[in-house]
């Protein structure tokens, strides 16, 4: 119906239009005529609400599964765990500074007494 009532009012926009440019007044008074009937139709149309059809079934979202307890926990990085470990000399464990020792390798300097050791030994 809606598809239907376009079509006839852009027929009927276009026929107006074409009217208006020619300027002859019988063809005006005709087609306004058309026009405001086709108003009407279009006006009566759109009041009438559609129904919105079957509701839509309710998806649960799936459970996160569960490792074995056997399965080691993920890294950060491939490194060790990410808790801060003490300093070997001081036990210090505030912020260390840390330096690439070869391509593989960080070494680690406490700000505390300024021990130099290699991270994960």
């Amino acid at each position: 119906m809606t598809r239907e009532l376009v079509d006839r009012m852009r027929t009927c926009a276009a026929t107006l239009e074409a009217s208006q440019a020619s300027g002859n007044p019988w063809d005006l008074a005709l087609l306004g005529k058309d026009a405001a009937r086709l108003l009407r139709i279009a006006a009566d149309a759109l009041d009438t609400p559609e129904p919105l059809g079957e509701q839509m079934e309710l998806i649960q979202p799936s459970p996160a599964p569960r490792l074995p307890p056997d399965v080691p926990a993920a890294t950060w990085g491939g490194f060790p765990s990410p808790v801060a470990r003490p300093c070997p000399a001081c036990g210090s464990t505030d912020a260390r500074t840390a330096r690439r020792n070869g391509p593989h390798r960080l070494q680690l300097t406490c700000p505390v007494c300024a021990h130099q050791w290699d991270y994960g030994t």
